[in-house]
Order: structure tokens, then sequence, then C-alpha cells
């Protein structure tokens, strides 16, 4: 499994922005991905955004709780 901290930074910058715009928790683009990956390789991949994708929502949203 391979890490890359640009592409990691990008998917929590979409789950940050995702918060900003009202969408919830459950809209995280990337599980479909996850349902459809044929290799255990390709679905670490997806599983690795996914949850990026998700830190940057917990984020964006503790932001916003103590505002």
């Amino acid at each position: 499994m391979t890490f890359d901290v640009d592409t990691m930074l990008d998917w929590q910058q979409r789950g940050m922005n995702a918060r900003v715009l009202g969408l919830s928790v459950s809209k995280n683009p990337v599980v479909p991905f996850l349902e459809t990956a044929i290799c255990s390789k390709e679905r670490d991949s997806w599983v690795q955004k996914a949850e990026a994708w998700l830190f940057g929502w917990n984020i964006e949203n503790a932001t916003r709780a103590f505002s």
C-alpha cells in the first residue's frame, strides 16, 4: 500500500469543502468505489481516500461546533 501525502491532503480538503457546502457525512463520494474495487490494493487506495475525506469533513464539522 502506498501513501501519497498530496493525494490525502486533497481528499481531506474535499471533505472539508463538502461540510462547508452542507453535505452530510453519508455523501462521501468515494464509498461507491470501495464496493466496486477488484483487487485488495485498489480497495486499500480507495479506503485511504475515503478516510481522508471523512477526516476533512470531521475537522470542518468540529470547527463549526465551536463557532
